[in-house]
């Protein structure tokens, strides 16, 4: 019952008590006695102190309540008035909060972009030549040149107990000098002469330039007036020509030891104290008359590294203008061959000895190798370098571990073996590398690969993939399990590149690996370089 329904109820209640008490009144006039009048009245009286009694407390009550709405109606108000207030400060930290949601949400984007570049970039800071395909030139700055081998806490030097590598003595080219003993020892009776010489050499070079005046007769025709002599010796044109020997000491400075043109000038003038002088121009042109010379041998080369069982190759690229040209390298560990192309990949190999070969190619992961040859033998050395960047860049990952240390026994295992390795022992590496293999599928089925570093999860595949590429030389004891001779040669080019800073033309690369497919041919047959270059300028 609400306090109105009170009020109201009290109030007819009073209404009814009046009526009543105006009935009995009536009533007591008529049918009562004065006794019982008075005593009607007094009841009435009473009746009437008690009416009024209800009335009095009923207005307190009344204004009490109404005092009491009023109070709550005002503290209603306030509290209206607050919880509008707080209303619109809901609205507006709502808003607030739906804009710092996408704010947050665009933060969390940017977070991700920047994880995913803060992880490219820590790649490319942890990659180098020693984890990846990077070339060592890459690093001009670094502080050392790390390599695998251990430390062995061994003093450097000759070692106890190891022979020792003295140079060897040389036949005298002269009379050999005979010291004076000193009277100090001659002359001691404690001193005699026990029958022994000692004998120390001095070994030196001496440049000495010789020059020969070709003279012949001139005739002159009586009827035509033309001049005619005898015929000069070949190679003979200029007024001044240079022999062979000088025309290969400043082609090797050069082209092979990587001295400029104009330092190889200033070389051979001083050790000839002056006397000869060659022209820049000169030194420059002898790159193409080499390419000239040697143009059969090269033929020559290209023919029998067709025909050879196993072939080496690798390829880089040159800077001719600015502009990205390929330099791809062949070899057989007796002859090489260096060409310079426009492109690498298949129309690069469609002009090497490659095109034609039937036997096997050790090569790196370049595919376009696996459209010739009958079999192929992927570099070994190159995946362990990308087992190292993957160990370093998934730590949590063990399988990279396991791989690179399999990987390095196998090639300890080939190494010892030189006649070839044991069927139950080729069964048994080839199962282990299995194992591994599936030990890495399990472990990135657990922790997927990262799109910022997928390497490691893509040398994984490449390795199930090419298996039988990747273990080909243990089958095959006259296959390498590494194409490092190729690499090696390549380095001898990419020297020279670095010394010229960039090339003018094709042509001048192609002179560059021309001097260097016979140059390190020769080297490969333990022939003197320089020999061959004096030979080849001799014709």
């Amino acid at each position: 019952m609400t306090l109105q329904e009170a009020h109201e109820k009290q109030r007819r209640e009073l209404i009814s008590l009046r009526a009543e008490n105006k009935r009995l009144q009536k009533q007591a006039s008529v049918l009562f006695p004065n006794e019982e009048k008075e005593a009607l009245e007094r009841k009435i009286r009473y009746l009437e102190g008690i009416i009024k009694t209800l009335e009095r407390k009923s207005s307190e009550s009344r204004r009490f309540h109404l005092d009491r709405i009023n109070s709550l109606e005002s503290q209603n108000r306030r509290l209206l008035a607050e919880v509008d207030d707080l209303k619109s400060q809901v609205s507006s930290l709502t808003t607030e909060n739906e804009s710092n949601l996408k704010r947050a949400e665009i933060a969390e984007k940017e977070v991700a972009i920047l994880n995913g570049t803060n992880k490219k970039l820590e790649k490319k800071l942890n990659t180098n030549f020693e984890n990846s395909s990077l070339p060592s030139s890459a690093l001009p700055f670094r502080s050392k040149v790390p390599n695998s081998r251990k430390p062995t806490g061994k003093k450097p030097g000759g070692q106890p107990g190891h022979k020792a590598h003295n140079a060897e003595r040389l036949t005298p080219t002269k009379e050999p000098v005979h010291i004076t003993t000193p009277d100090s020892i001659s002359n001691n009776p404690d001193c005699y002469p026990n029958g022994k010489q000692i004998t120390k050499q001095l070994v030196d070079i001496q440049v000495y330039v010789t020059v020969t005046d070709y003279i012949v007769d001139e005739y002159r025709n009586r009827i035509t007036g033309s001049r005619t002599h005898a015929p000069f010796p070949t190679g003979l044109i200029n007024k001044v020509n240079y022999g062979s020997s000088v025309k290969a000491l400043a082609f090797l400075l050069n082209n092979y030891y990587n001295v400029s043109i104009q330092k190889t000038k200033q070389c051979i003038s001083d050790i000839t104290k002056g006397v000869v002088n060659l022209s820049t121009g000169t030194i420059s042109n002898l790159s193409s008359e080499f390419s000239t010379s040697t143009e059969s041998e090269r033929a020559k080369i290209f023919s029998l590294l067709i025909h050879s069982d196993v072939l080496y190759s690798d390829a880089t690229v040159s800077n001719v203008n600015g502009t990205r040209k390929a330099v791809i390298l062949c070899t057989d560990k007796e002859r090489v061959l260096y060409q310079h192309l426009e492109h690498k990949g298949h129309s690069g190999l469609t002009q090497t000895p490659i095109e034609n070969y039937k036997g096997t190619i050790v090569h790196d992961h370049d595919k376009s190798y696996y459209s010739y040859g009958s079999d192929h033998q992927e570099c070994i050395a190159h995946v362990l370098r990308y087992l190292v960047g993957a160990q370093e860049n998934e730590p949590h990952l063990k399988w990279h571990k396991q791989m690179h240390s399999l990987l390095q026994k196998m090639i300890h295992i080939k190494n010892k073996n030189k006649s070839g390795i044991s069927d139950e022992k080729i069964i048994e590496l080839t199962q282990k590398y299995e194992s591994i293999l599936s030990l890495a599928e399990k472990e990135y089925m657990e922790h997927p690969p990262q799109k910022e570093y997928m390497e490691g999860f893509n040398l994984f595949k490449r390795l199930r993939s090419y298996q039988e590429s990747h273990l080909y030389f243990l089958n095959h004891p006259e296959v390498d399990p590494t194409n490092n001779i190729s690499e090696r040669g390549l380095r001898k080019f990419k020297r020279k590149q670095k010394q010229a800073v960039v090339l003018r033309s094709n042509t001048g690369g192609q002179h560059i690996c021309d001097a260097l497919t016979i140059i390190e041919t020769a080297r490969l047959q333990n022939k003197n370089i320089y020999d061959t270059v004096e030979n080849a300028f001799a014709k």
